[in-house]
């Protein structure tokens, strides 16, 4: 009981807190709307209404997010990523939020370090730098040395940050409650939505064990890339809130801007930086999906380094299709077509289609002209996330992810190299893809899941024929047929089931043939094995046979 009332006082404090900075700067008439103006003193709460903030509203979040600390920085960051859900300017202005957060003192981190190890400072470290290297929302990182002479980076949580979290999640799932009308129709996501992703991006990132296996996984998929490093795990150190790492020595990739590269030099690393984010997406399936400066570290001229694992996107076969679909029809400048994919994307069942088809057509127009290599995919894809957002369509996480992934590679590149483009690095990827897509042995393999999925159905026939036949004898329900009908019927029936069991036996052997093009063995004609080519021959004439003898009774 003590626990809960001491909970519900934090609660209120902190709410309080929150309706004092935003009535601070000038957000009173949201304060007042959310009905948390009675946590403020008489004398704040009296024109709350007439309040308004002194800079854009975009900039004053910003600033608000910055002071209420962790929870609202953790926010902003991860909204940053999401411009399916927020506007370009509050991408942008929460995009600043990824700089560095004032650090806690060494004190307070070798306490947690220390808990964490079960062990002294001394018994793992030969050194360990008290200056942070870096300090974020949740954590802050210290510079080290192991028993073993290895240099590492020690990434440590602050202290009672998951409860503060917790705390300050809660709190916003309150406000989300209180505020579902007070933003308008702005976005498809209502509060409540925004506030559950949120809180499970956060759990993730509060827990170091899962940026240690995406490190691994990338590490594993990089490992025969010179051009590529992603630094060593020290796992045996490692806890939910401690991450122990390989030292890379580098630095940011927007530094370089600033230090004696030549320019061909800075298009190699923006070359090297795409190359790498575009085998993440199309060959591995799993991309890095905060890719901004401060997370590529350059190691050398011809090496760089991804760091901080924490947001990651996933994208499988069937979305790699649907992607490459709709990178097609935009080269194609088919807006009809890129409608088509965007609804089956989204699984978009209310939008308007005629409607949506048409501002494609306008943001078509304003590239029309233009070649494909002058086109700025970050730009365009910008206009197409916030035309999907104005029909109310929701675009699933992983694409939102991969679009502001590909947004912001192509921003890192253009700072490097003004002539830089992602599409020239995107062309051979989908190439390959379409290659496939059209290969033999793909299209054997589609053909063999369908088939396997008809095949499974046609197996199902036969028995819920029998259960009919079974209550129809019982007297379970009863049909009323004719006696005159009942020949004619039972004739129609027999020919029916001959034509279903003949059906299944091209069906098995299409499946038969379709099993030895996968095994690839025997003689081979056209690079596929001679006895499948035989049983596709057989069963494409055996089933003209059935479908012109069905013809012929015209009844299709």
């Amino acid at each position: 009981m003590i626990t809960g009332i001491r909970q519900n006082v934090t609660h209120i404090n902190r709410s309080r807190q929150i309706a004092h900075v935003m009535a601070k700067h000038g957000l009173g008439y949201y304060v007042d709307q959310m009905g948390i103006s009675n946590l403020l003193p008489r004398l704040r709460r009296k024109d709350l209404s007439t309040q308004m903030p002194k800079k854009s509203l975009a900039v004053t979040y910003r600033i608000i997010f910055e002071e209420l600390g962790p929870t609202f920085i953790k926010l902003g960051q991860i909204l940053s990523t999401r411009p399916d859900i927020i506007s370009k300017e509050y991408v942008e202005e929460f995009s600043k939020l990824q700089d560095s957060v004032a650090p806690i003192s060494f004190d307070k981190i070798k306490e947690v370090i220390e808990k964490e190890l079960n062990a002294p400072i001394d018994t793992v470290f030969t050194f360990l730098d008290e200056v942070p290297i870096a300090s974020a929302s949740i954590g802050q990182v210290h510079r080290g040395i192991l028993l073993d002479g290895n240099e590492v980076a020690i990434k440590v949580q602050k202290p009672n940050i998951e409860r503060i979290i917790n705390t300050d999640t809660e709190i916003m799932r309150n406000l989300a409650k209180r505020s579902k009308n007070l933003f308008g129709q702005r976005s498809p996501y209502d509060p409540e939505e925004i506030v559950e992703e949120f809180a499970k991006a956060i759990k993730k990132e509060l827990d170091y064990n899962i940026e240690t296996a995406n490190a691994e996984r990338f590490g594993r998929e990089f490992y025969n890339d010179p051009t590529v490093k992603i630094p060593k795990i020290f796992k045996r150190f490692g806890t939910k809130r401690l991450l122990v790492m390989e030292y890379i020595d580098g630095i940011k990739i927007s530094d370089v801007l600033h230090l004696e590269y030549t320019e061909k030099e800075k298009a190699h690393l923006a070359e090297i930086g795409a190359n790498a984010v575009l085998k993440m997406i199309f060959e591995f399936g799993f991309f890095h999906a905060d890719p901004h400066p401060a997370n590529i570290f350059v190691v050398d001229k011809n090496t760089i380094a991804f760091l901080d694992f924490g947001i990651i996107g996933r994208i499988n076969k069937n979305a790699k299709r649907n992607l490459t679909s709709l990178l097609i029809a935009i080269i194609n400048k088919d807006a009809e077509k890129i409608g088509d994919i965007l609804v089956h994307m989204m699984s978009a069942t209310d939008v308007n289609k005629d409607e949506l088809v048409y501002e494609l057509e306008d943001l078509i127009d304003v590239y029309y002209n233009r070649s494909l290599e002058e086109i700025n995919m970050g730009e365009f894809l910008q206009d197409l996330t916030l035309s999907v957002k104005r029909h109310g369509m929701k675009m699933p996480k992983n694409y939102a992810l991969l679009g502001k992934t590909l947004i912001m590679i192509e921003g890192v590149g253009r700072q490097l190299n003004p002539n830089f483009n992602s599409v020239q690095y995107t062309k051979p990827y989908v190439k390959k893809i379409i290659m496939e897509r059209m290969g033999p042995k793909n299209i054997v393999k589609r053909w063999y899941e369908m088939l396997s999925q008809t095949s499974g159905m046609a197996v199902d026939i036969p028995k819920k024929i029998d259960n009919i036949m079974t209550r129809l004898s019982k007297g379970e329900f009863r049909v009323g047929v004719e006696s005159k009908s009942m020949e004619y019927l039972t004739h129609s029936f027999e020919r029916s089931v001959n034509r279903l069991s003949f059906s299944i036996v091209i069906a098995g052997m299409i499946l038969s043939s379709s099993v030895l093009f996968m095994t690839n063995i025997g003689p081979k004609i056209y690079n596929l094995p001679l006895f499948g080519w035989i049983g596709f021959i057989i069963s494409f004439t055996l089933g003209i046979w059935l479908i012109s003898g069905i013809v012929k009774t015209g009844k299709l």
